[in-house]
């Protein structure tokens, strides 16, 4: 299949994948809002919003920022915690986990949403 094609059938995912067509991982680990912060503290992220019934969102590393102060933190739940979307704005929140990237200077962060 035609990676530009490809949309998300359900959550979580099984492999990441760039429109260009390579498959990116395996998960590494779940993360936290702490943890997340740490890694924009230190350089270059790249965040991936999965969303059924939708193609994979790629953040770009210098817009990454804004997105996780703008959209991001107010809607991750903890690693671990239940999922009560009640209790966010919209009625949506985001899973977040770290994936393996070819480049490890950057790391990926993928957020799947939940609504």
């Amino acid at each position: 299949m035609d990676a530009k094609l490809r949309k998300v059938t359900r959550i979580p995912l099984e492999e990441l994948w760039r429109p260009n067509g390579p498959v990116i991982g395996p998960r590494i680990r779940m993360l936290n809002q702490g943890e997340i912060a740490e890694l924009l503290r230190e350089g270059q992220i790249e965040f991936v919003v999965a969303d059924v019934d939708h193609h994979l969102r790629w953040i770009a590393p210098q817009d990454c920022f804004d997105f996780w102060k703008n959209e991001v933190k107010r809607h991750l739940v903890e690693a671990d915690s239940r999922i009560d979307l009640e209790s966010f704005p919209g009625t949506f929140c985001y899973t977040a986990s770290q994936w393996e990237n070819v480049n490890p200077e950057i790391p990926i962060i993928l957020l799947e949403r939940h609504h």
